[in-house]
Parts: C-alpha cells; structure tokens; sequence
C-alpha cells in the first residue's frame, strides 16, 4: 500500500441517522428483497412479456442495489448474482439477531441514532436495541405526536398545551438526545415566522386530515419544537433535501432554512440528509451558522458510486468538525452494513488523493475520517454520550 494511502477499515463508525427494523417472518423472493432496497416503489410484478438477458441486473434495481449484491457476493462467497445472495441471506437471517449482529461487527458500527417515528405503528426500542447490539439513542419525531393530539384536543389552545408539555417531557427521557421534523414532506422549508392566529384558523381542517398542508400550524409547531430544544439543550434534526415520495420538492432544499436558522442562534440543529442533493448548500449553512451539522445520509449508501463525489463536493466548503456519517438504513441491516464500507471506501479515495496532491498529510487525512466517522458526533452529542440505552 501507498504510504499516502488512508484506510479507515480500523476505525468504529457512529450512524447518526437510521431507521429500526424487524425480522421478515418469510424468506424474501429476489424481488421482494430487492423492493426493500429501494426508496422508490417498484412494481410488485414484473411484466410477462419482460425479457431479461444473462447477467442482466434486476429490473428496478440501480447502482446502489448492484454495489450491494456485489459486495454481499464476496461476503457470502457466493456468484454475484442476486438469486444467489438472497438465499445465502435467508439462511443467515434465520437468526436474524445473530445475522444483524454480525454485520454490524463487521462494520465495526457501534452506535445508531435512530428515529422511531418510521415505520409506523413504532418498533420497540428495547428490542431494537437488543437486535443490533449497538448504543442506541433516540431522536424524537414531531409529526406523530401532532397527529395524535389533534385528536384528543378539542381546541387549538389545548392543542398547543400539551403539544408543547409533550415534548417537554420526552426532551428529559434519558436516550432522547433531540427532536425530529419531516416539516418538508407536509409544506416544504421555507418557514414563516411564528403566528398563532394563522395556525389556530387552520387546527379544525388538520383535525379532519392529518396530511393537509396546514402551512402556518406546521410552521408553528416547529417553531415550537425548535424552543424546546433550546431550552433543554438538545437538538433539533431536520429533514432536508429528497426522501420518498410525498416530499415537497420545490421547497425540499435546506437553503430554505437560513433565515428561521437565524432566528435560532443558540440552537444545535442537525440538517438531516445534508439537503441532497443541495449538498452545496448545506455545507455553506453549516459554514456560516456555528451550531449547525450536517450528516452524509441517504446519499450515502443510496447515491451508490455518488458517495466520493458527494464527499468530495461537501468539503468543498463545510468545516472537517460539522460533517457526520449517516446511513438512513431503515428496512434491513443490509443497508447499515453496506452504508460504513461503502462510505469508507469512498472517503479513502477522497481524503487519499488530498494527501497526494499535497493538501495535506496522512495523519491529518486519517483524523479527519475518523472524526467524520464518529468523533464529530462524540463533540456535538458529548453530554447524551452516556444516555444510550442498548
């Protein structure tokens, strides 16, 4: 190897954001796996009259779901062909704790920050926890709790009462390091200043749809959240950028954000996703505004050979010390495994040719993978470290 190489294979990877699962009660089919996999919805059939030729790739499937079957084939020492590599999991995943834990060793993933409020109805944490064997923590999700209370909240007032007492109490919870908004899947980014009265005219139509967009009373209620953390010091995450289906997209980029950013200077906030793909955005807010973070998640492993782009384009402009590793696994432990090599291989390519080109030397290189891998995390979470309740 290169004295210039930087390997990271050593080094412990954080998830600052993923998603908990539980074990698939029947064998996945090849399609059934593969549909997983995606954040698309792929057809539950394929056509008939389909024909697929030798070593063509599943239909649906993309890059990233290549990489995986790829690298699953040398784990398993099988063909790379998915028929293959679905069965040599199914076998494995028989035990699916035992099979879960072991790729997370492999990983060398030792923490998750995961948000429970996907999949619905919520997953046990305990035995979430108990399934990957890693520290867990908590990051509360916002939408849920609105949308039971509109149902037990006559009015708007009480509405806002416990709303507000309801993530007061859950912000104390040990293993609760923040709240969560997926405010760009209901009415986008662009945040208007708070106003009560707008948001009151708007309660009675969210109490007959929880989906409306209800833009003033969404506003409002992260407003709220945004508070909240403040006040217990903990930190608010935010979707930005794309996801499934349901976003707004015109208003999904985080550049949205700066201004109700600004209006909260003493809040931590992380930028879920990192605004993928307005990753140049986020890196330029987390540049500007010293208690915003970013995570590489989603693009990461979902991006597929996109990942050492991505790293290279986010560094561009954000700080070494405001950047995180995050997966968005959020069906099969595939994807947290998958998510830390992958990521390593790429930043090993990216932080490698930094060195070469003489921006920097290799020691320097090696410490800024790990603090992207789990050291800015230790720094921007250090006082819920111990909190974690695996």
């Amino acid at each position: 190897m290169s004295k210039s190489r930087v390997s990271l294979a050593h080094c412990q990877a954080v998830d600052v954001h993923a998603h908990p699962y539980i074990a698939n009660p029947e064998p996945f089919t090849p399609e059934e796996f593969v549909r997983k996999l995606s954040l698309a919805v792929i057809p539950n059939e394929i056509p008939k009259d389909y024909h697929r030729t030798p070593n063509q790739p599943f239909p649906g499937s993309n890059m990233w779901v290549q990489i995986l079957i790829q690298r699953l084939a040398q784990y398993f020492s099988c063909k790379p062909l998915l028929e293959e590599v679905v069965e040599h999991r199914n076998n494995r995943a028989i035990n699916f704790p035992s099979y879960t834990r072991e790729l997370f060793q492999d990983a060398k993933l030792t923490g998750i920050v995961a948000d429970f409020g996907y999949p619905q109805p919520m997953l046990n944490k305990k035995e979430y926890a108990e399934l990957c064997g890693s520290r867990l923590w908590e990051v509360y999700r916002i939408e849920p709790v609105m949308v039971r209370l509109r149902q037990e909240c006559a009015s708007f007032g009480e509405f806002l009462e416990q709303y507000r007492a309801d993530l007061n109490t859950t912000l104390q919870r040990e293993g609760v390091i923040g709240l969560k908004s997926i405010i760009a899947y209901r009415s986008g980014l662009e945040i208007s200043p708070m106003d009560e009265q707008a948001a009151a005219e708007q309660y009675t139509e969210f109490q007959v749809n929880e989906r409306a967009k209800v833009k003033a009373l969404r506003d409002y209620c992260l407003h709220i959240a945004m508070e909240e953390c403040t006040k217990s010091d903990k930190v608010m995450h935010i979707h930005t950028g794309i996801g499934d289906g349901d976003v707004v997209l015109p208003k999904a980029s985080p550049s949205f954000l700066l201004d109700f950013l600004r209006e909260y200077q003493d809040t931590k906030v992380h930028l879920v996703h990192g605004g993928y793909p307005w990753v140049e955005e986020a890196a330029f807010i987390v540049s500007i505004l010293p208690k915003v973070y970013m995570d590489i998640s989603l693009q990461n492993p979902f991006s597929g050979h996109g990942v050492q782009r991505i790293l290279s384009q986010v560094f561009e402009f954000a700080p070494f010390d405001k950047v995180m590793y995050g997966s968005d696994a959020f069906t099969v432990p595939e994807m947290n495994w998958l998510g830390v090599h992958l990521f390593k291989e790429c930043f090993e390519n990216v932080l490698t040719s930094w060195v070469e080109s003489n921006y920097m030397d290799s020691a320097t290189a090696q410490v800024i993978g790990e603090m992207v891998l789990y050291r800015n995390f230790e720094n921007v979470y250090q006082k819920q470290l111990k909190e974690a309740f695996a």
